[in-house]
């Protein structure tokens, strides 16, 4: 029976701590890959003007400081190396949605 795709989104209130977990290869166990399209320098400034924008806003709750898309792709990717896969469908991505 063919499984259905799906795509989760996350808000990530916290976008350094979660590039910190997702790149740690002692504290993530069970990805196949991994790909960077920003070094932290990036994500620190991004999390930093994010929390000062929210302040400015006014705004009451959590900053959002970026989302974070989880993707299920139908299981034919098995056949080919993980890295490759999240590499094109990354740039992809880029490429579309810049």
């Amino acid at each position: 029976m063919p499984r259905h795709s799906f795509i989760q989104m996350s808000k990530l209130p916290n976008v350094k701590g979660r590039i910190s977990y997702i790149t740690s290869h002692a504290r993530q166990e069970n990805l196949y890959a991994t790909y960077r399209t920003a070094d932290s320098t990036f994500w620190s400034n991004l999390a930093r003007e994010s929390q000062q924008e929210f302040q400015r806003s006014g705004t009451e709750g959590k900053c959002i400081e970026a989302r974070e898309l989880i993707i299920a792709l139908p299981e034919i990717y098995t056949q080919y190396e993980p890295q490759q896969v999240l590499t094109d469908f990354t740039e992809e991505f880029r490429r579309r949605y810049g």
